[in-house]
């Protein structure tokens, strides 16, 4: 599985990364912001998106919705650290496939990839 992660902020990235490393999942590409999400998406073409919410330039929900109007086979899973009625919502309107809460829980985002190969692959 090929794997993105987008977030504004880079520990989080980084220990998303590793996290992913750990479990035998290859992180091709890294994305601070969501234009630049849906730009190496273009570029990379992964499985999976692991997709911040709040980000510069494009938010979480509106780059989703962004490939998702290229791609109904991407997995994206969107993160943040409020699993509020409203994000969550926003998340499956947007068209993501998964939510996980940070911090991270590494058995809920194996699981959340798991359920993205399910119903995409």
């Amino acid at each position: 599985m090929k794997i993105l992660i987008a977030d504004d902020d880079r520990t989080t990235r980084l220990i998303l990364r590793m996290l992913l490393n750990e479990n035998y999942f290859d992180v091709i590409g890294e994305a601070a912001d969501g234009a630049k999400a849906v730009e190496l998406w273009e570029k990379l073409r992964p499985d999976i998106v692991f997709m911040d919410i709040d980000m510069p330039k494009l938010n979480g929900h509106e780059a989703t919705m962004r490939i998702r109007q290229q791609s109904a086979t991407t997995g994206i899973v969107i993160i943040s650290a409020l699993a509020t009625a409203k994000n969550v919502k926003q998340a499956i309107d947007s068209g993501a496939n998964g939510f996980v809460v940070k911090p991270f829980n590494t058995t809920r985002v194996v699981e959340a990839i798991e359920n993205c190969k399910k119903l995409v692959c």
